[in-house]
């Protein structure tokens, strides 16, 4: 018999087309190796997703290079699966998810397209309010008093409630719902006076400013602006929350419009744009910082590098009292304090913190404090004479001591520390103790040495409130919780729902401070505001 060959071609073709196993064990094993890297010694929850988003995606490419160039198979299987796959999953995309935004870590939250839209559920109740009969309040008279809550954080800005806290126990006694709408999107909280209750939305192209009836959620009236601010990770819409006075409401755009408002009819009356009276460019999330009045201006931080960066306009006219500094526009909203006697604006701007005399904008000293992309969020403290400031994105904290000026650089009480990171959401001070969310997590620290005391209770990135000696703590997931404001342990008293339960099922996302006034509690998140009675 003849004895039967092998035929070489075949066998090559044969180990060409064998899929190689141990290389895709190491591509499976390399890359479940760095993801447990990155979630183990990543700085903060931040740049966990950060480093997660590179990470995968790099891991991604290689991947795709391995199978197409490297796997083992043949031709027309590793292009075939390749171009399948890639249909596959953008027919899968585009089919489920309308829209993706993004929490404040940066991770990533679907809209469903089985679920309802919130922007069919605002335009459903706008249309329902246009064609309602509203009583405009027009004969009832409007004064800002110290019972009100006329400004960002309260009636000096220190986000404490100045009434008593009656009840603690919200489970048996859960505050009452007054009134629930959808709202236009943005992050903007409420100012509230007597019955009147202002904010900013962004409703379609127009950016508004909106006020509403404080007891019942009926629009008295709203102003509109044609522009608007949008980004993946920013969201949609104005940031800052309106000031309100006796005779005027003051409200900042995103883009840089700077409203001067009739509190009782809305009619502008003046109207500025701070990036054409800088000469400056709208920051990369847009203005956030609420106005502040110094006598008889309102001051704004605009960034620049003209002069300019800092603007007091005048409260009656809208023209420019005095312009000073250059720096980054921050995000943080300024402050007027008194040190020593003297009143002093705090700014604190995307370079560091500022003191300026109010009077002139003449600068008195400077800290430079940032992190690597320059965002400064939260208010400084004031601590008797000490000044804490704190940023996110792997940032930290100091404690500045105002009264020992070098070069013109206040003095470090203790150095720089990441013990308290404080992104957007801004810190309490109760009996020399800073209470504030550290990335995403609820931290207290001792103000005079800067040692973390505890540190607990997953709110992310929310707000944070003092009231009656008790921590009001607005989570990002839309329920609120009361939380004992003592150095000891950490402590949640009571929490009740509040906004967590989104019409139709789709992501919450409540970055607004909360409002307390009057026995009501005011609440909204980009797609809805609520009022609730608290329990007495």
């Amino acid at each position: 018999m003849a004895q039967l060959q092998e035929n070489p071609r075949s066998t090559n073709s044969s180990r060409r087309h064998s899929f190689r196993w141990k290389s895709v064990v190491f591509v499976l094993i390399s890359g479940l190796a760095g993801i447990v890297a990155i979630v183990e010694f990543a700085p903060d929850r931040t740049f966990r997703v950060m480093y997660l988003y590179n990470f995968v995606a790099t891991w991604a490419v290689i991947a795709c290079i391995w199978w197409l160039g490297f796997s083992g198979v043949s031709r027309s299987m590793r292009f075939g699966t390749a171009l399948a796959a890639a249909l596959v999953a953008t027919a899968a995309i585009a089919g489920s998810v309308r829209r993706i935004v993004f929490d404040g870590a940066m991770a990533p939250r679907f809209e469903w397209r089985w679920q309802p839209s919130a922007d069919a559920e605002r335009e459903k109740w706008f249309r329902q309010q246009r064609q309602a009969e509203t009583d405009v309040l027009a004969d009832e008279p409007h004064r800002v008093t110290s019972e009100d809550w006329s400004r960002y954080c309260g009636t000096d800005g220190s986000r404490t409630v100045d009434e008593p806290l009656s009840v603690r126990n919200w489970q048996q006694h859960p505050p009452k719902q007054l009134w629930r709408h959808p709202v236009g999107e943005g992050w903007s909280s409420f100012a509230v006076v007597g019955s009147r209750a202002f904010t900013q939305e962004q409703r379609g192209p127009l950016e508004c400013v909106v006020c509403y009836r404080s007891d019942s959620g009926v629009e008295i009236w709203a102003h509109t602006d044609e522009t608007r601010y949008e980004t993946a990770m920013g969201g949609i819409g104005p940031r800052a929350t309106p000031t309100v006075t006796d005779s005027a409401v003051f409200a900042l755009g995103a883009t840089g419009i700077f409203n001067c408002m009739d509190p009782v009819t809305g009619t502008i009356l003046w109207q500025r744009n701070i990036c054409e009276d800088a000469e400056s460019s709208m920051p990369e999330w847009g203005f956030c910082g609420s106005p502040l009045l110094v006598d008889n201006t309102v001051v704004i931080d605009a960034g620049g590098s003209s002069n300019k960066a800092v603007i007091a306009y005048d409260q009656s006219t809208g023209d420019i009292v005095w312009a000073a500094e250059n720096h980054r526009a921050g995000y943080s909203s300024p402050r007027l304090e008194i040190i020593d006697g003297q009143h002093i604006l705090l700014v604190f701007h995307g370079d560091g913190l500022l003191a300026i005399d109010p009077t002139d904008g003449s600068r008195l000293w400077q800290y430079p404090f940032t992190n690597m992309y320059h965002v400064n969020a939260a208010q400084p403290l004031l601590i008797g004479d000490h000044v804490i400031v704190s940023n996110g994105y792997d940032g930290g904290c100091v404690a500045l001591e105002t009264g020992r000026i070098t070069n013109g650089c206040p003095a470090e009480v203790w150095p720089p520390n990441r013990r308290l990171k404080l992104k957007f959401n801004e810190a309490v001070v109760q009996d020399g103790f800073v209470y504030g969310l550290d990335d995403g997590i609820l931290c207290c620290i001792d103000a005079a040495s800067g040692e973390r005391r505890w540190k607990g209770g997953r709110y992310r990135f929310g707000q944070v409130l003092l009231w009656d000696g008790v921590l009001l703590v607005q989570s990002e997931n839309g329920h609120t919780a009361l939380v004992e404001a003592t150095p000891d342990a950490y402590r949640e008293i009571t929490r009740f729902p509040g906004l967590s339960r989104l019409r139709g099922g789709g992501p919450v996302k409540v970055w607004n401070v909360p409002v307390v006034n009057r026995s009501r509690l005011y609440i909204r998140s980009a797609e809805e505001a609520a009022c609730f009675e608290l329990p007495r």
